[in-house]
């Protein structure tokens, strides 16, 4: 049998910051298949990286996915206090994240299109940006890590897009993808090509 995620929204009401409010491991591991959710482990043998005291992140293409970013940066950044992450899709997927992260016994704060909560014990403010990141990207500020999933097919009738993201990119900052931008002059980190279903996984740093 077959294992299935299924995403439903409901209407969540927000239940303001809870520090206390710890996700339970069993419930976010029902988002992931099985096969990712044990790969997210070799995540761990890779050396802690350095990163700004609050660092922006950019996800574009997220759909509904804020669990695998949120296990990304728990993993990959020690002691990290705070984060923003700039979340950008053609379609309003907020009210999906806001669901999810209900169901696995978060509680935030809302202010439009942006929530606020704590990730074990990492305040996280999520800003959700809805437009064609092929047009908007010029408009977004400049960003310490960007992180991209499953977003190959779109970007590949965009020849400059990875290089745009590049110079978007601050310096020292963290490029993290399941495919593409093995052109740039990036300082890669050794990483399991288990961690992209393309087997095309990247994990660099703009050294400029």
């Amino acid at each position: 049998m077959g294992f299935l995620i299924s995403y439903e929204e409901k209407a969540v009401k927000a239940k303001g910051l809870n520090k206390l409010a710890i996700p339970d491991p069993e419930k976010v591991q029902q988002y992931f298949f099985p096969d990712e959710y044990q790969n997210l482990s070799l995540l761990s043998k890779l050396p802690k990286l350095k990163y700004p005291e609050h660092p922006v992140l950019l996800y574009p293409g997220c759909g509904a996915d804020i669990l695998f970013p949120l296990k990304y940066v728990e993993i990959l950044f020690s002691r990290l206090r705070n984060i923003t992450l700039i979340f950008n899709d053609l379609d309003n997927n907020l009210g999906l994240i806001k669901t999810i992260l209900d169901e696995v016994g978060v509680s935030f704060k809302e202010k439009k299109s942006q929530i606020t909560f704590y990730w074990n014990g990492v305040l996280i403010e999520l800003k959700f940006i809805q437009g064609n990141i092929f047009q908007i990207l010029p408009q977004i500020p400049a960003f310490d890590i960007y992180f991209e999933r499953a977003f190959r097919i779109m970007k590949d009738e965009h020849e400059n897009y990875e290089n745009q993201v590049y110079q978007k990119l601050n310096s020292n900052g963290l490029l993290i993808s399941d495919s593409g931008f093995q052109q740039l002059p990036l300082e890669k980190i050794k990483v399991s090509k288990e961690l992209s279903s393309y087997q095309e996984m990247i994990i660099g740093i703009k050294r400029k």
